[in-house]
């Protein structure tokens, strides 16, 4: 047997995984120098003759929705999803434990409180049974994140909010061309909130894109971002106290012809992301989250993978992950730990007067997978084959030789 790398032993991938992200070519360099020589740098109103107007028509036709809007960041796009949909000041908006801090940031933004649910531990996705239980008189949404690519419970999710007259607000911001029972993430809640950091699955370094079939709500869409002006109406006019969360026009001309790549590298992730779902089966003690076939497309931006030290000897996930990182292979545990964790909401006193105290709020599952069981890999090497078998290769040998860790 060989021996383990964190013991003196010769790494499974001694210079890494082969990783390239951002994916870049001579189209892309075009794109932004025809944009930028143009001298529109700036799109006051998104018409087919602009970068910002094609790319939402071509992004919104993909996600199978009929209005799109590009924005400057992915927090905006939720906060203005949010707005559009009529959420303000002390209303009381349900959202995971488990996501990036700007799920909830983006509720506290537009005045409204951050209310935490608990995921399901088969999924990691916010669990409906826990929607259900924290609705209150002040409810007025909902915001599922299909967190590292993973669909959320959409057919649940999408009741509960007609049961009791609330928005859906999905936050697709990890899951570009995921599908749930063959419909786009993005294109199944009242609005869809979408991210184009530089390491989601579409970029253009930052961005953001608000999906709806709803005319009127991507109407208030517009006004809200675009400084409370209307289509049509003199620009110095203003109906509504807005924001400015324009995107330039060399961003949407880069993100155009990203957009480009989309689709395949969607696919072979998904293949190679099922493909190690199955291996890692075989090897035991170590699994993909639960397969759905209601999940039809896995888009991703985490890898997710459910250690159980019982089958590792009693060796800890961080012990396991320190392991593994010696052997070659990036790992983590995504975003740490449960949002409520944070200091920042920890320390939180008030929103805008309404007092909360966050101190109090307890997620066992959220609390116990950050603490000894997720590790989470990210979505680049699923983009090689010889990647995955060498994340295949380091966990078999870390089993195989799993007695050294305890010695």
């Amino acid at each position: 047997m060989a021996e383990l790398a964190l013991k003196g032993g010769k790494p499974v991938a001694p210079y890494g995984l082969k990783i390239e992200w951002p994916v870049l070519d001579e189209t892309d360099k075009y794109a932004v120098l025809e944009a930028l020589v143009s001298g529109r740098w700036c799109s006051l109103t998104h018409g087919p003759d602009t970068k910002n107007g094609q790319f939402e028509a071509a992004f919104a036709q993909y996600l199978g929705v009929k209005y799109g809007l590009l924005v400057n960041n992915g927090t905006n796009a939720i906060a203005l999803a949010l707005k559009a949909g009529g959420v303000g000041h002390g209303d009381e908006v349900i959202v995971p434990a488990v996501t990036f801090i700007a799920t909830a940031t983006a509720v506290v933004q537009i005045g409204a409180i951050p209310v935490f649910a608990d995921i399901d531990p088969e999924t990691y996705q916010i669990d409906p049974s826990w929607i259900r239980k924290l609705i209150t008189p002040r409810t007025k949404a909902i915001v599922p994140v299909h967190y590292g690519g993973y669909p959320a419970n959409m057919d649940e999710i999408m009741e509960i909010a007609k049961e009791h007259n609330l928005v859906v607000v999905e936050d697709c911001a990890e899951a570009h061309g995921s599908e749930w029972r063959g419909r786009k993430v993005g294109s199944i809640g009242h609005l869809g909130a979408f991210s184009f950091q530089q390491g989601k699955p579409l970029t253009c370094g930052e961005g953001g894109f608000v999906s709806t079939n709803d005319e009127g709500l991507y109407a208030k869409c517009l006004s809200y971002a675009n400084f409370g002006r209307l289509p049509g109406r003199p620009v110095y006019e203003h109906h509504v106290i807005g924001y400015n969360m324009r995107m330039t026009e060399i961003q949407a001309a880069l993100l155009l012809s990203q957009f480009r790549r989309l689709p395949y590298q969607t696919e072979i992730r998904h293949i190679n992301g099922e493909y190690l779902a199955m291996e890692l089966e075989k090897i035991g003690g170590v699994s993909a989250l639960k397969r759905d076939p209601r999940i039809t497309k896995r888009g991703y931006y985490f890898y997710f993978i459910r250690y159980d030290a019982s089958q590792f000897k009693g060796v800890t996930r961080d012990l396991f992950m320190r392991a593994l990182r010696a052997e070659g292979i990036p790992c983590g545990t995504a975003h740490n730990d449960p949002v409520y964790k944070n200091p920042a909401f920890l320390e939180l006193k008030s929103i805008y007067g309404i007092p909360v105290d966050y101190t109090k709020v307890q997620c066992p599952v959220s609390e116990r997978i950050y603490r000894n069981e997720v590790i989470a890999l990210g979505k680049d090497f699923l983009m090689k084959r010889e990647n995955v078998d060498l994340v295949l290769e380091a966990i078999r040998k870390i089993k195989e030789n799993v007695e050294e860790l305890i010695e």
